[in-house]
């Protein structure tokens, strides 16, 4: 009985966790569209900056605090990228969503009618 606990707590995760995961699915989505490094004029950040100063006065400590801190700004970046693409692609499937069912509806109409008119007219040969 042990065993199927442990199980299933493993298998439940936090929701921001299962987000996470669907998000990190866009994650790098519109890099592509960004251009390659070598062509952008890099313009370094203070936050940047401010680790080379750390680096060159052989700081590790206070480098390694401020590379965190970036690394945490860039991953706020992508989570806030990945949810705005996840947001546009979620919407776009409910506007297509919409269309399909406005088109069944159409047609299962349009279908009946013809049926119904069909039936009548071979009425007579019955």
């Amino acid at each position: 009985g042990k065993l199927k606990n442990e199980e299933e707590s493993h298998s439940e995760q936090s929701p921001s966790e299962t987000q996470l995961k669907e998000l990190t699915q866009y994650f790098g989505v519109n890099d592509r569209f960004e251009p390659p490094v070598k062509k952008k004029k890099i313009e370094k950040s203070g936050l940047e900056k401010s680790i080379d100063q750390a680096v060159e006065e052989w700081n590790i400590e206070k480098a390694e605090e401020l590379s965190n801190q970036l690394a945490t700004r860039e991953l706020g970046v992508k989570i806030a990228k990945a949810i705005a693409c996840h947001k546009f692609v979620k919407a776009k499937k409910e506007a297509e969503n919409s269309q399909a069912a406005r088109k069944k509806k159409k047609l299962a109409w349009g279908f009946e009618a013809k049926k119904r008119w069909e039936t009548k007219s071979n009425m007579g040969y019955m």
